[in-house]
C-alpha cells in the first residue's frame, strides 16, 4: 500500500506517523511561565542532535484548541527548559501531566510531582525522574505555515540518579527502565537489549 501524506487530513497524517516511528524518546519539558509559575508537560518528538556540543531537539504541533503550546510560549519568553527522563514507575504522572490545563496552572501540583532546581536554568525539573537536563534554547526552526516547529536546545548539565551509572560511566538501560511512546495512547518499555557483532567499543 501506498499513502501520499498530502492525501491525509493534518489529524490522519499525524496519527500514521506515530504509529510508525516508534518507540519515540519522551522529553518532560519543564519551564517557567510568565507569572512566575511551572509547567510540565511530555513531548515524544524528541531526540538528540549533537554530542559537540550537547543538543538536543523537540518538535511542537499546534491543536486546534491552542495554537501555541504552553511550554513553547514559555520557552520562547525565557529560553530555558529542563527535559526529565521518565522511567516506567512514572508512566501514569507522565500521562496526567499531558493534561491540557489552562495556562498558569502548575501540572507539578497537579500530579503531585515535586519541582527541583538545578545549577544553570531557573527552570524546574522531576525530582522523582531518574535523568533530567537544564537546558537553554540555541534555535527555533519554524516549519511549514500550520504552526509547527522545532526547537534546538543546548544541555548545559545532568543531573543523573547514581545508581544508574555503570562501571564505565554511561547509563545501563537496565537500571533506566524509561518509558517510550507508541502510537495513539499506546506506550512502552525497552524489552529484549542485545548488542551487534559491529558494536563500538566506549572511547577513552
Amino acid at each position: 500500500m501506498r499513502i501520499d501524506p498530502e492525501s491525509l487530513s493534518p489529524g490522519r497524517r499525524y496519527f500514521l506517523m506515530i504509529s510508525a516511528i516508534v518507540p519515540r524518546p519522551i522529553a518532560w519539558v519543564g519551564t517557567n511561565n510568565q507569572s512566575g509559575g511551572h509547567n510540565l508537560a511530555p513531548f515524544s518528538f524528541f531526540n538528540a542532535f549533537s554530542a559537540t556540543p550537547p543538543v538536543v531537539g523537540i518538535g511542537f504541533s499546534p491543536i486546534e484548541s491552542k495554537p501555541m503550546k504552553d511550554s513553547l510560549a514559555n520557552i520562547r519568553a525565557s529560553g530555558e527548559l529542563t527535559i526529565s527522563i521518565a522511567d516506567l514507575k512514572l508512566g501514569d504522572k507522565l500521562h496526567e501531566s499531558s493534561a491540557e490545563l489552562p495556562y498558569g496552572e502548575d501540572e507539578f501540583s497537579a500530579t503531585g510531582l515535586t519541582p527541583a532546581f538545578g545549577n544553570v536554568v531557573s527552570a524546574p525539573f522531576v525530582q522523582e525522574a531518574p535523568v533530567s537536563m537544564e537546558c537553554r534554547l540555541r534555535q527555533i526552526i519554524e516549519i511549514g505555515d500550520a504552526g509547527s516547529s522545532m526547537i534546538l536546545a543546548d544541555v548545559l548539565m545532568f543531573h543523573i540518579r547514581d545508581t544508574l551509572l555503570d562501571a564505565r560511566g554511561t547509563i545501563d538501560p537496565h537500571r533506566l527502565k524509561p518509558l517510550a511512546r507508541m502510537g495513539g495512547g499506546r506506550y512502552a518499555s525497552l524489552g529484549e537489549i542485545f548488542k551487534l557483532p559491529s558494536y563500538e567499543q566506549l572511547p577513552e
